[in-house]
């Protein structure tokens, strides 16, 4: 039982390669370019054309701000809190913060 050899396989040239590859690109851009041209337009692109022209509403608003009385400044309460647990060194506390009124 000897095995018979197959024949070989014909490969193509690199140029029938090339050549089928730019054939296939060239066919799904054109078919996706069929694809959007063939799509059907948006609803309000074609409302917009056949409708009259919008009407603009101008509403002018005017609110009227009346101060009664300076409100009286609260006392400034500070407070200092500690650095936390366990560390042997302890980072500085920092500058109070003081909020004062306007003065005239």
């Amino acid at each position: 039982m000897t095995d018979q050899e197959r024949p070989k396989k014909q490969r193509w040239s690199k140029r029938a390669v090339r050549a089928t590859a730019w054939t296939a690109a060239a066919t799904a851009f054109i078919s996706a370019l069929g694809a959007l041209g063939a799509a059907p337009k948006p609803a309000a692109a074609d409302q917009g054309a056949s409708s009259a022209p919008r009407k603009i509403i101008v509403r002018r608003i005017i609110k009227k701000v009346v101060i009664v009385g300076q409100a009286k400044p609260a006392p400034v309460h500070v407070v200092y809190t500690g650095g936390g647990g366990g560390s042997t060194t302890s980072a500085p506390a920092p500058a109070p913060v003081t909020t004062g009124g306007s003065h005239p």
